[in-house]
């Protein structure tokens, strides 16, 4: 046999069939999954599946491809070239610029595959360490461990997009990798969402991977895999990233209209069998790693939208069982005002709790077990005008904390500053206040004790308290102080209203 001849050969497959982007090839014998195939006209696809007889290939590039056509099977597999340069950028899922600038390649980049196995068990370690948001809701009652896969789904205009971007914003001078993943967005949508980042400076230290719902099917589909891809390059640099997947729903419908026209059979929902296996490989690429598997970590933030009238369908039972807990958004809340608008009774955090300091965890308890006896002693105040003197107490102390949870969007609190805060409802200062005063006082509570000397020295020793009781008593002391600025406020208000 000539030695050259293997050099001269190439492996090739015809069409045999074709449906959209879909296409099925005869030949190519030992071509595997994930390799990518190039057409004669130069359009690419990649393997998909593999059956009996033929070659099932998803086609990257839009163009009509005829029954009969050649392919090649390319040296390449389905990766994309990373380095620190993304930092900053907008890219389609195969790496590809789209904010109109060219990506600066080092020569020193990676190439990686998208479709990875999860880490092991080996690789990982316990989750340990609290990913501050920044949003005092979050922080103190549903708290979020680095590493945690925590599910945001809720009604349509309910908030979620600006949630997940205020954690972006908030993660400013963090030392975090943010990467937002945009899967079937409208393009308005999308430039808005640069807009905001890039205004705000937080594009420094994110990337954006987007595939607009006007593209080709498998580049939406590969949105999330890219966004995994690109994450597991920074967290074994040894860093922190926050992986938001937004909408994690668009990704599951492309898969089921993939799967639907390979002939798959439907199952539930007329999603196929597999879609579990989709999602769940998916999530299991977070996690918080040993420093032999690069150290760090990637919290993920799958988003999903449903009617929350019936959010016990398909979909979202599968992802609350593949996650680590979910924030529940309720339009309802947002209509009356709240932010962010999350349903803390229906909200879930399995093993955020563990990540937070012990004066917090307390506070955190204390907080959660007033709200569940206010929400009881709410039902039955309806049936009597006369209430006993800790009723009413219970009641006012639930409106002031509602107050106090209430966040307006793009603003971040310190954790320091979150426990102090809702630790005064609990101190004579704001039992003697109604939610009004809180809502006007808030922001110069906030201020005084960045600003104060005294008080800030009493932040900068909370690590050293260990009891609750004991840090009330302490807050308590601080009372005089802290309405000393209250009364110049009060004053200075007046003076500006009646100017």
């Amino acid at each position: 046999m000539d030695p050259n001849l293997n050099k001269n050969t190439q492996e090739v497959g015809y069409v045999t069939s074709s449906r959209d982007f879909l296409v099925f090839l005869d030949g190519m014998p030992t071509v595997k999954i994930n390799d990518l195939v190039i057409s004669e006209t130069g359009k690419r696809g990649w393997v998909n599946s593999l059956h009996k007889t033929q070659v099932e290939v998803l086609m990257l590039d839009e163009g009509a491809v005829n029954p009969g056509e050649l392919f090649k099977r390319s040296d390449s597999r389905l990766s994309i070239s990373m380095g620190e340069y993304l930092l900053g950028r907008a890219v389609n899922p195969l790496g590809v610029s789209i904010d109109g600038k060219r990506l600066l390649a080092t020569g020193k980049d990676i190439k990686s595959e998208l479709d990875r196995k999860a880490p092991n068990i080996n690789m990982r370690k316990f989750i340990t360490e609290q990913f501050v948001t920044g949003i005092t809701l979050i922080d103190t009652l549903i708290p979020i461990g680095k590493g945690q896969r925590e599910l945001v789904l809720g009604d349509a205009h309910a908030g979620k997009t600006a949630f997940t971007v205020d954690l972006i914003l908030n993660q400013r001078e963090r030392n975090v990798v943010c990467i937002y993943a945009s899967i079937g967005k409208p393009i308005s949508q999308l430039k808005s969402l640069l807009e905001v980042l890039k205004d705000t400076g937080a594009m420094a230290y994110t990337v954006v991977i987007a595939a607009s719902s006007s593209e080709a099917a498998p580049l939406i589909y590969l949105t999330p895999q890219t966004a995994f891809t690109v994450s597991e390059y920074f967290q074994k640099s040894g860093r922190d990233v926050l992986l938001i997947l937004d909408d994690i729903g668009s990704h599951a419908k492309i898969y089921r209209e993939i799967s639907l026209l390979s002939g798959k059979t439907p199952g539930r929902e007329s999603y196929p069998g597999d879609i579990f296996y989709q999602h769940s490989h998916l999530l299991e690429r977070a996690g918080n790693f040993k420093d032999e598997n690069g150290g760090g970590s990637i919290t993920a933030l799958p988003v999903l939208e449903v009617n929350l009238a019936d959010f016990a369908t398909y979909l979202p039972t599968n992802l609350v069982g593949m996650t680590d807990g979910h924030l529940l958004f309720n339009s309802n809340f947002r209509n009356q005002g709240k932010s962010p608008a999350i349903d803390v009774s229906l909200s879930v955090t399995r093993v955020g709790r563990q990540t937070q300091k012990r004066l917090q965890n307390l506070l955190s308890s204390r907080i959660r077990e007033l709200m569940a006896r206010a929400a009881e002693l709410q039902t039955i105040s309806k049936f009597s005008s006369e209430l006993p003197f800790q009723t009413r107490l219970t009641l006012k102390q639930k409106e002031i904390f509602e107050e106090l949870l209430n966040q307006e969007n793009s603003t971040r609190i310190n954790l320091e500053l979150q426990i102090v805060l809702l630790s005064l409802t609990f101190t004579p200062l704001f039992l003697e206040k109604d939610a009004e005063f809180i809502k006007k006082s808030k922001a110069v509570i906030l201020d005084i004790f960045t600003k104060d000397e005294t008080l800030k020295a009493f932040l900068e020793k909370l690590a050293e308290i260990e009891t609750l009781d004991e840090f009330l008593k302490q807050l308590t002391a601080l009372i005089p102080v802290i309405n000393n600025y209250l009364v110049v406020g009060t004053q200075n208000s007046k003076l500006k209203s009646q100017k």
